[in-house]
């Protein structure tokens, strides 16, 4: 037997052409490498054993002086009339893009397409390397027919892709290793092929085989990846001549360089695959890297971002069982679970990695759908906040008994719940979540009848929950004898004054009146407002936050904290409103953790200090705050 390129003919019975495989996944409206990355932990996942964690990896890497040791090793390719052309694909500046997956099962089962598993084996091999549109096995698994792998050949400019598996058997057929290709079909002579190529050993009956073992381990070692000595499962997934993509616009696009990629990569694993990510009940969850050049980078956690935490937090309530339900009168009875949480809209995040693959322009209004696999269909966008400075995330869950409902309304990429060409319980299971999830986020907003009706412009719970707590301005308040400054907040639709209701002028968003810097601090000075107030959101609750500067000391002082809804003119409001809410010092809380609860904290002789002053909201109002010391030990 010889390791070379084996071309498929067409059978007489008739046989499935390249171009109809790649074709399968249609033109999606996502970025190549997202759809990349959704798919190719889709098949992690499904294949993840019972414990532990599955470690996955996407490696960019430019041939260099590798490209004589893979063009030794692959070529000559498949007949040129096939399009597959690994003579150009090789060269060393072509980039080859890895994807790895460890903890995994590998991909086990038979070796060839016409034998049976047996005993609890499954037909990995097979079903990722030689069948098409085979349905899924794997109950509760993310991918359905298995269309998706085209993605594979897609990217690769030769439409070529390696494949270096480690099962979890015994045996030589353990650890294996093949290629694969897409081109197109064509004629040699009178005889049609159809398109598809392995590249293996070519056994005495003219079907291609993987090498096995050591001689896999071989040329795994030879063509330098990542290769499994340490004894791990998994599987490495490699394409040749990689596509990255371009950026910019239509006029001015360019091609990615591996870096730009690299942040693509990252970006798109924390939108689509930041469910798998945060440990379940078992502590089961997935752990990314992205690397270049040899590099390994690993995706942050998710909820340290201030654009996804929010959706994290919806995801853990429903996990939790915290959840609003949607319930039906016939079965499926349970279809799934909805949880929202709430968010700042202006986040203090510019860094790249979050906004590189961001699928949405501006703040949150999105619920993020996904099926028991938890991994994210897509993010349906809700009605707008009725306030622009805050966001909300929502998250919606299908239930076991409905997962293979909505894994019906899939189109092969799994980005969308398609209900046009379902019928029976399937059709109303699917329209019936998305008015399901609308319902909530209407009565959760406001926007339902008692509102004036979906889309009518009353604000609302929601509104009335957020507003009047993002502060707009800082200001000094009227002269009254206090010792401390004032911190202004605009209310949200009965606030008026841009200045919070003082006098004075004010710095804008981020910024402090001028008079509050460190640089005016001196010991026994007076505490001092840093910048502006800042909205905060806790356990589903807004809170108006204030950055104090405590000035060093050489007595004990005890400081109080005070906020007043302030009416037109800049006064005080005695006498609120029958049943408005009134706001209140909830607690100090210094940069170390110590917290105080209550409007008065005690601070000790010594240097200078940073606290935070926690305030209620008030809806529909201006707010001040007056910060003061009462006592001192030094009188």
């Amino acid at each position: 037997m010889s390791i070379r390129w084996w071309s498929q003919p067409f059978a007489p019975e008739g046989s499935a052409a390249a171009e109809g495989i790649v074709k399968q996944l249609g033109r999606p409206a996502l970025d190549p490498l997202t759809v990349l990355v959704r798919e190719a932990a889709q098949n992690s996942w499904d294949a993840h054993l019972p414990d532990g964690m599955v470690e996955f990896r996407v490696d960019i890497r430019v041939l260099g002086d590798d490209a004589d040791t893979w063009r030794e090793v692959l070529l000559p390719g498949p007949p040129g009339e096939s399009k597959v052309d690994l003579d150009k694909a090789l060269r060393p500046e072509a980039v080859v893009l890895v994807v790895s997956d460890r903890n995994t099962r590998g991909l086990g089962g038979p070796l060839r397409a016409g034998e049976r598993a047996h005993g609890e084996e499954t037909p990995d091999f097979v079903q990722f390397l030689r069948n098409v549109g085979e349905p899924s096995d794997h109950r509760f698994g993310g991918g359905t027919y298995g269309f998706g792998k085209g993605i594979f050949y897609r990217l690769s400019r030769a439409g070529a892709i390696l494949v270096d598996t480690q099962t979890a058997a015994d045996g030589p057929a353990a650890r294996r290793l093949m290629g694969a290709a897409l081109g197109h079909s064509w004629y040699l002579g009178e005889q049609r092929f159809t398109g598809r190529h392995w590249w293996g050993l070519v056994a005495p009956d003219d079907v291609p085989d993987p090498m096995l073992a050591a001689q896999a381990d071989t040329i795994s070692k030879a063509l330098r990846l990542p290769g499994f000595d340490d004894g791990s499962t998994g599987t490495d997934v490699v394409i040749l001549a990689a596509d990255l993509g371009s950026i910019g616009s239509e006029s001015d696009a360019r091609g990615r360089t591996p870096e730009e990629a690299a942040t693509f990569i990252s970006s798109s694993v924390l939108w689509n695959l930041w469910p798998k990510m945060v440990p379940d009940q078992h502590g089961r969850h997935m752990r990314f890297v992205v690397g270049v050049n040899g590099s390994a980078v690993p995706v942050p956690e998710p909820h340290t971002f201030d654009e996804l935490a929010p959706f994290v937090e919806a995801l853990q309530d429903v996990r939790a069982g915290d959840g609003v339900a949607f319930s039906r009168t016939v079965p499926p009875k349970h279809a799934g679970t909805f949880a929202m949480a709430l968010g700042a809209a202006d986040s203090a995040s510019t860094r790249l990695l979050i906004g590189a693959a961001k699928p949405f322009d501006g703040p949150s209004h999105h619920v993020a759908r996904m099926r028991v696999a938890e991994l994210v269909v897509d993010y349906l966008p809700g009605p707008p906040r009725p306030d622009p400075r805050l966001a909300y995330a929502g998250v919606f869950k299908a239930s076991e008994d409905a997962d293979v409902l909505f894994a019906s309304a899939e189109p092969p990429t799994h980005d969308d719940w398609i209900s046009k060409g379902l019928t029976g319980t399937a059709r109303g299971v699917v329209q019936g979540a998305r008015t399901f999830v609308q319902k909530q986020l209407d009565e959760r907003l406001g926007l339902g009848p008692q509102a004036g009706g979906t889309g009518g412009q009353g604000l609302g719970q929601l509104s009335a929950l957020l507003a009047g707590i993002v502060p707009a301005r800082l200001s000094r308040g009227p002269n009254d004898g206090d010792t401390g400054d004032d911190f202004g907040g605009r209310g949200g639709a009965g606030g008026t004054d841009t200045n919070g209701g003082g006098s004075g002028g004010g710095g804008g968003w981020g910024g402090g009146s001028g008079h509050g810097g460190g640089s005016t601090l001196r010991r026994g000075g007076r505490p001092r407002l840093q910048g502006s107030p800042l909205l905060q959101v806790h356990e589903g609750r807004p809170y108006l936050v204030a950055h104090i500067k405590v000035p060093a000391g050489d007595a004990k002082r005890v400081l109080s904290a005070d906020v007043e809804v302030v009416v037109e003119g800049g006064g005080r409001e005695s006498e609120p409103p029958l049943g408005a809410a009134i706001p209140q010092i909830m607690q100090w809380q210094s940069a170390g953790g110590t917290v105080a609860r209550g409007r008065t904290v005690t601070i000790p002789a010594g240097e200078e200090s940073d606290w935070y002053v926690y305030a209620t909201h008030v809806p529909d109002a201006v707010v001040r705050f007056r910060v003061s010391q009462e006592a001192s030990d030094a009188g």
